[in-house]
């Protein structure tokens, strides 16, 4: 029988996955709990007895609290929900955002995810499981980690270990919690207690997902890199066609002093010109999706739609570009994935005066009627001739 070394670290974390926690809670209430559950007899428990006593105590309880920290599982599904492309699609076809405290727990734990790992691990699922009519009989981690079983145990080793992980602290902050609940009734403990209690919850909690988002992320990318490998997977015949136009962009503004001013930024490959916010239509997305999140990645500014403005088109290296705008509103702020370009936010004459093309400085003054109805901003004058 040969010993690995990988399995028998998994096994162990499992173990004191349920065996700490349960520890340490027993050893907290044994007091309060002890005399309770065996009366008299709680007393002359000593030596081996009592280790016997408290071993037990502990696996009975470490396994409730596992069983309870099966729940926070279901926190975690609900704030994977919202990452960042939910939150995009969200303001882009509801104009609907997150509040910050929500926005910035996600952020915490997921940064700039997108589900992208995911999406493409559940269509290889689709594709192996559609023969046997069976595409919903497994969630797509359970079947990777099935999969990764099967071709390649190494991989599956790496997901188990992190995910090992995740249910120490899954259980751990179980066990802060109850502590949590039963602290004000303890007049021995200190109140001063509480807090240190609560940050410990916390950071519990946060390395709980931490760790989930690694062993789920972990395994998504394994199965993906072995359908790439083996060519097993054959091409998604169901993936959209290259949409027209290929980029979206927006004509962001906000109101300062009662007048509208617009969002411009500096030009990827030419920080002397400056240009509204705008980048390449992906695979799935709709242009109002495209448009809120080449906005927030490029200036991190959340913008919400107002209504359409109009497709431009303009040569680039050869070829004819043309991108769809829309009008968008600021409704928050948010850190940026491009931070080598700068933004700034400017009147209309200063914006035209920095615009770069004809067809932008048209946008802009089009927009500019627009966004005073929607917004009640009084429209700023335009000043001087528009020239290319």
């Amino acid at each position: 029988m040969n010993f690995d070394p990988q399995k028998f670290f998994i096994g162990l974390m499992d173990f004191f996955s349920i065996l700490l926690p349960g520890a340490l809670l027993t050893w907290l209430l044994m007091g309060e709990v002890g005399p309770i559950a065996l009366g008299d007899r709680y007393a002359k428990l000593d030596g081996a007895e009592a280790w016997a006593a408290f071993l037990f105590a502990s696996y009975l309880f470490g396994h409730l609290i596992f069983l309870l920290g099966s729940w926070l599982d279901e926190f975690y599904d609900w704030a994977r929900r919202y990452t960042l492309n939910t939150q995009i699609t969200l303001l882009a076809r509801r104009g609907r955002l997150l509040p910050w405290p929500a926005r910035a727990l996600i952020w915490l734990v997921f940064k700039r995810e997108r589900n992208l790992a995911v999406e493409r691990a559940s269509k290889i699922k689709r594709q192996a499981l559609g023969p046997l009519q069976a595409q919903d009989a497994v969630n797509t981690f359970q079947w990777c980690k099935a999969l990764l079983n099967a071709e390649s145990p190494a991989s599956l080793a790496v997901v188990q270990r992190f995910e090992a992980d995740s249910k120490f602290f899954r259980c751990f902050a179980v066990v802060l919690l109850l502590l949590l609940i039963a602290w004000p009734w303890q007049h021995q403990w200190p109140l001063a207690g509480i807090p240190v209690v609560l940050a410990l919850l916390l950071l519990a909690l946060w390395r709980y997902m931490e760790q989930r988002y690694k062993a789920t992320n972990q395994a998504y990318w394994s199965i993906i890199t072995l359908a790439a490998k083996d060519g097993k997977v054959a091409p998604d015949k169901t993936a959209t066609e290259a949409r027209t136009p290929t980029h979206a962009g927006g004509v962001v503004f906000r109101t300062r002093r009662g007048k509208a001013v617009y969002l411009l930024v500096e030009a990827a490959n030419d920080p002397g010109q400056w240009v509204l916010p705008k980048g390449h239509v992906e695979d799935g997305e709709q242009h109002r999706e495209t448009a809120a999140r080449e906005v927030h990645e490029e200036t991190g500014v959340w913008a919400r739609i107002v209504s359409d403005l109009r497709d431009v088109s303009w040569s680039a290296d050869g070829a004819v570009i043309t991108t769809r705008f829309f009008l968008m509103q600021a409704v928050g702020r948010g850190l940026r994935k491009d931070k080598d370009r700068q933004h700034k936010w400017l009147a209309l004459k200063d914006v035209i005066a920095r615009a770069s093309h004809i067809e932008m400085r048209e946008l802009l003054q089009s927009a500019e009627q627009r966004c005073s109805t929607s917004s009640g901003a009084k429209p700023a004058p335009a000043t001087g001739k528009i020239l290319n």
